[in-house]
């Protein structure tokens, strides 16, 4: 399995998380504060992401030696 493809994994995860998050709104059922959390991480993981593969962070081998690494990003 190629590194980045756990990426791309969180991210279709996060559309699914958004696409119910949006259907509870359609439905008139109250957002919660932990559902506008969810929705802003979603949204800004997967605007992250979008970036990365503009930008060619992510290759289609995997990600970079430079990323390997265990670094918090600030």
């Amino acid at each position: 399995m190629q590194d980045s493809l756990w990426l791309e994994d969180v991210g279709d995860m996060c559309i699914s998380t958004l696409d119910r998050l949006n259907a509870k709104v359609q439905k008139g059922m109250d957002i919660t504060h932990e559902d506008k959390v969810m929705q802003d991480v979603c949204l800004g993981y997967l605007f992250l992401l979008n970036v990365c593969n503009d930008e060619g962070v992510l290759y289609k081998t995997g990600l970079s030696d430079n990323l390997k690494r265990n670094v918090t990003l600030h």
